[in-house]
Parts: C-alpha cells; structure tokens; sequence
C-alpha cells in the first residue's frame, strides 16, 4: 500500500544536482501527503529562483511515479529561508564550496610579459577544449586588469548559490569566474596591494561552485609576483602553459617565469608562441613581423614542448574585441588541442572525460548558427530551461498544420545550439502531429551524436519543440 513513508524512501535516492547529497539528508523535503493514488509533496529549494530547479523537481516526480500505485504526483517548490539555511550549512565560511567540486587537472597559463596574449591563449584553449567534449573552466586570475569576460562577451553579476557563488557560462559551457563579476561597474579599478589579490584567488577558487570540471585554466597576470605565487602555492597546480612571442625581449623576461615555475617545482607543460608571423591573404606569404623566433630558447628553458605557433590575424582581433572568442577559427589550434590532451601531466583520461568530439554536423550547425533567433510574429512559441541551467525557445511559423519555419534561441552551451539547429531542419515541411514524434533519439541519430554528458540537451530540443507544438494547438504545456 502507497504510503508517505514509501514516499520519502523514494525521495531519499534523490540527489541535489549541485551538492550530491540526498534532498532527505538536506532537508529539503518539507511536506508529504498521500491521497489513494495521488502524491502531493513540497520541496524547499536551497536558494530563491535555483537555475537547477526544473532538473530537481523531474528527478523528484521521477522518484515518487515509480512507486507503485502512484497515479498522479503534483510537486510544489518554496525556498529555504536564511535562517533554516545557515541552521543546515552554518555560517558562510571562506572555501565553503570547494569540498563539493571536483576537478581533474588545474592548468595555470602564464608569461612574465604583458600584452603577450595570455587571455587568447587561455580562452582558445578552453573552446578547443570544450568542443571537444571536455567540462572546462577558466578562473581569471589577473584581478586588476580582466581580459577573459571581454573575449566571452560575458558581464555580471554572478548569482550567489547555495555554499558559494555560480560561475558565469559561456555559448559553448564554459564556466568562468572573475573579478569583473564581482565589481559595481566593470570599468571601475581594483587598487589593491599584493596580499588582497593573493586572497582574491583562493576566494575565487575555493568559494565558487566550480562542479564537475575536467579542466580548470588559470589565467593568470603578468610578471612573477604575489598572483603567481599564490596560484602555484595555494592551488592544486598540474602545470603550466607558458606563453611567449618571437622577440628576444619577450622571450628575456618569459624565462624570468619559467624560473620562477622551476623554482616552485610547478611542471611548464608546454610552451605557445603568439604573434609568430602574419600570413598575407594575397600572396599567402608569411612575414614574420617581430624577426626571428626565439621561442625555442624558451621551450630548451623551460624543458617543454612547443605546443603551438599562433599568427596575428586581424579576424581573431575583431571576434575578441565583439566577445566572440568561441568563433575564432585559426588551423593552428587543432594541433594545439592534440598537443595538450596528449602531455601525460595534463591528461585526462577519455573514460573519465567522455571527450568525443562533435561530428561534422553538429560543429557545422554551432559555426554557422543555423536557424538561430526568433520569429517577428510566431504562430507558435515554446520556452523551456532544462535541469542543467540551460533554457530554448522555438518559434514556429504554419501553413495550416505545416511547420513551414522553425527558429530557436539557446542560452546553452555548443551541444544546446547543435539541437536546435537539427531540430529546426527536421521539423520543417512535417506537420504538427508529425513533428511532434521526433524523439530525442532521432535528433541524436541526425546528429551523428554528441560528446558524452550532452545527450540531455537534444531532450531540451525536443521538449521545446513539443510545448510549442502544444501551445499551436491551443492547449496547456506547462513542463518540468
């Protein structure tokens, strides 16, 4: 016989998506009322408008519509209180959110020099990295002069979680941190002593709820003071990319890090070259613009490979200055991805990373942003966030009960854009009841698949496809 106990056993194998403790041990269950086969509960969200909210309460009906005898479940969510959540997590305390994230390798990307492109470096390697299937995060650590939030197009502020505060996330799911969330105004200065940006960087660190990442890259300042220092110190560094250009002068003052990073016995990794040389797009010649490399007496220094040599090209500037980074197309980066994945200090390994790249399809579908925005006047219009933050909406324009255009908007990452792109192209020319049988499953075959830990995101398409089908059809989609 259904009871609340049963009920609340159920419950009890539900986990917070964020803290991985069961909502039971959390108390989050607050209300349980059977009534022959209907199930009425209330959970208490650790914090007002939870971005994970949607996936708590489907895990939550999930659980209890298993149960036997459950015809109806209806699930109604409040939020914790101040007081009830300092009674279950205490007082804030400093790193509180580092005992629930876990990440594989922390890379630091560094250069004695200024103006050498730390932040390019560090936001191209990130995107090749996300791209191709890696959980990825940056944590800018240059606190009085932030490039990262530009190159992403990104601004704050950041909303404060549970035991610590949410990352930003950009197009492609890159969770990023920086002081610039942090600041009234993002041109407003941070005029701070060595010491208070050291501490800066533990806090961004240990109070910000990172979650499951594969890669965490640091970006880090120039020069060999107390940013570096702190981050080598007080940080589970696995090693370090260094960046340099051609000069010699540039390369003098590199090896000034390098040293600093032997000294410290932190492992440089890899070393890149930016700026190497500029390829004239009538003759196809290079110049190289800085005269000879001395790349190479940094890479002997230091004892690492050289990963990669960057040319300058004005279209990377453009998309870095416009907050597009993740557009950028360079040929050298996909050598610089082998590059990186395969040094054993860096490694992650596949079974643990999932890190099956996009198919042709699908990466064509994220570059060209295929059917992305909106329609002037929809007939149709679905909105839903899904359980991982992310939301889409798809409009839809009819002939009749024919799907004759379909556009969608995403706030997700690469994968999210994929499905949106495919679902737009399989839903036209299908009518409504037609279109309303794509599945999850058919998306993903279209799509030659997605990387491991995506496969959520064609759900996301295909849920919004539907309510919109269902708001055409005049009746109501409310969804989890």
């Amino acid at each position: 016989m259904l009871s609340k106990e049963k009920v609340l056993a159920a419950l009890a194998q539900v986990n917070d998506p964020e803290l991985h403790r069961s909502l039971t041990d959390l108390k989050m269950v607050r209300e349980v009322q059977v009534h022959g086969g209907k199930v009425e509960v209330t959970i208490a969200l650790t914090v007002p408008n939870c971005p994970l909210k949607n996936q708590i309460e489907a895990d939550v009906r999930a659980a209890i519509s298993a149960l036997p005898e459950v015809k109806q479940v209806s699930v109604k969510l409040v939020a914790m209180t101040d007081e009830e959540r300092k009674a279950l997590f205490g007082e804030p305390k400093e790193g509180a959110a580092a005992a629930y994230n876990h990440i594989q390798r922390v890379v630091a990307v560094m250069s004695g020099k200024g103006g050498v492109g730390k932040s390019l470096v560090t936001g191209l390697l990130a995107t090749a990295l996300a791209k191709a299937g890696y959980q990825v995060g940056i944590l800018d650590a240059d606190i009085t002069g932030p490039s990262i939030p530009m190159l992403f197009g990104l601004h704050g502020p950041v909303e404060p979680g549970p035991i610590g505060l949410r990352p930003m996330q950009s197009g492609c799911g890159i969770k990023i941190m920086s002081m610039n969330f942090l600041l009234e105004s993002e041109d407003r200065p941070v005029i701070w002593r060595g010491p208070l940006i050291g501490r800066a960087i533990t806090q961004l660190w240990g109070d910000v709820m990172w979650g499951d990442l594969d890669y965490l890259l640091v970006d880090l300042p120039p020069g060999t003071s107390d940013a570096s220092l702190t981050t080598m110190q007080s940080l589970p560094v696995n090693g370090i990319v260094m960046v340099t250009t051609p000069q010699s002068l540039a390369s003098m003052i590199v090896r000034k890090a390098v040293h600093m990073a032997q000294a410290l016995q932190t492992p440089i990794v890899g070393v890149v070259e930016n700026m190497a040389y500029f390829l004239c797009p009538d003759t196809g010649k290079q110049h190289f613009i800085f005269g000879p490399s001395h790349t190479n007496e940094v890479a002997q220094t230091a004892g690492a490979p050289l990963l990669a040599q960057l040319p300058i090209d004005p279209q990377v500037a453009a998309l870095c200055d416009a907050g597009r980074i993740e557009d950028v197309h360079l040929d050298e980066i996909t050598a610089l991805l082998d590059a990186f994945t395969h040094i054993p200090a860096v490694h992650v390994s596949s079974h643990r990373a999932g890190h099956k790249p996009f198919s042709a399809k699908a990466h064509q579908l994220i570059e060209s942003r295929e059917s992305m925005g909106s329609l002037e006047n929809p007939d149709a219009r679905g909105f839903v966030r899904g359980w991982c933050g992310d939301s889409m909406q798809i409009d839809l324009q009819l002939a009749g009960e024919v799907i004759q255009d379909a556009r969608y908007i995403t706030d997700g990452c690469g994968a999210t854009m994929a499905c949106g792109g495919m679902l737009a192209r399989l839903a036209r020319g299908k009518t409504l009841a037609a279109a309303e049988q794509i599945t999850p499953e058919d998306l993903l075959t279209a799509l030659d698949g997605l990387p491991e830990g995506h496969e959520h995101c064609a759900q996301l398409a295909v849920n919004t496809l539907r309510q919109a089908i269902q708001n055409a059809a005049g009746t109501d989609t409310s969804t989890d």
